[in-house]
């Protein structure tokens, strides 16, 4: 299976799951991509997707980045800027380390650390700030 630019709130990236195998995952790709695993993900082309899931190897979130040219209904994609989201939405709110947009829940671009709370996107970041991941999540 090749990987997709295909992004679904609360499912998929790429065509890899929630709630699927790790295992099978790496056996899908592992032959067709650079892979590294880690204890708790499994990392494609340095990060292009990330997998990650817990003891039980059952996948729970899933990360893109600037490499990944999927979008997702042309609102949301990796590498945007704060001044896209900002054009591209009407509601923009901190949620769990993550910016969503419009009450679309389950998928997210993620805030720096320092920065997972606020009022308006402006009010710490400059317009052009890139954010450049992308996150699927069911929680």
């Amino acid at each position: 299976m090749n990987l997709t630019n295909v992004i679904v709130p609360k499912v998929s990236i790429g065509g890899i799951a929630i709630g699927e195998s790790i295992t099978q995952v790496q056996a899908r790709l592992s032959d067709k991509y650079k892979t590294h695993n880690s204890p708790n993900s499994f990392t494609i082309d340095n990060g292009f997707i990330t997998a990650y899931h817990g003891v039980d190897g059952v996948i729970s979130a899933i990360s893109c980045n600037t490499a990944f040219k999927g979008n997702y209904e042309n609102k949301l994609w990796p590498g945007m800027t704060v001044a896209d989201v900002l054009r591209l939405s009407k509601e923009q709110v901190a949620w769990a380390g993550f910016v969503q947009i419009d009450q679309v829940s389950g998928i997210g671009l993620s805030l720096p650390e320092e920065y997972d709370d606020f009022d308006s996107l402006t009010d710490h970041f400059d317009l052009d700030f890139v954010f450049s991941e992308l996150w699927i999540y069911d929680f």
